[in-house]
This record gives structure tokens, C-alpha cells and sequence, in this order.
């Protein structure tokens, strides 16, 4: 019968250790997908930026030929 509770009480604590492994390794997932959210939103932001800079880019260059067009 001692041998059942070493055994069970090895289990037990096994099963409390995996339970706590698993727990850290989500936390630290959970914070990787936040990190990757961030990263993501941030490239986003970049595109919109980007594109917004190539239409003012584009009025100006009309801009300059219209006003040039107007000088001759």
C-alpha cells in the first residue's frame, strides 16, 4: 500500500507540475500574440500612411504640371 501512495503522490505532483507548465507556456503565448497584434496593427498603419503620402505625391505633381501648363 505504501507503494500505491508513492506512486500516487508522484502522479499528483507530476499532474500539479504539467498543470503549471501549461499555464506558463499560454501566458507566454498570449503575450506572443499580443506582441504579433501590435506588430501587425503597426504595418497597417504603415500602408494607410503610405498610400495617403502617394496621393498627396500625385496632387502635387498635378499641381506643378497644371500650373505649369497655365505658365506657358
Amino acid at each position: 500500500m505504501a507503494n500505491i501512495k508513492k506512486l500516487e503522490a508522484g502522479l499528483r505532483q507530476q499532474l500539479a507540475d504539467l498543470t503549471d507548465q501549461i499555464r506558463n507556456e499560454e501566458n507566454a503565448l498570449l503575450l506572443k500574440k499580443e506582441g504579433y497584434l501590435k506588430v501587425s496593427g503597426a504595418l497597417e498603419i504603415l500602408e494607410i500612411l503610405k498610400k495617403e503620402e502617394e496621393v498627396k505625391e500625385a496632387e502635387a505633381e498635378r499641381e506643378a504640371i497644371t500650373a505649369a501648363a497655365l505658365a506657358d
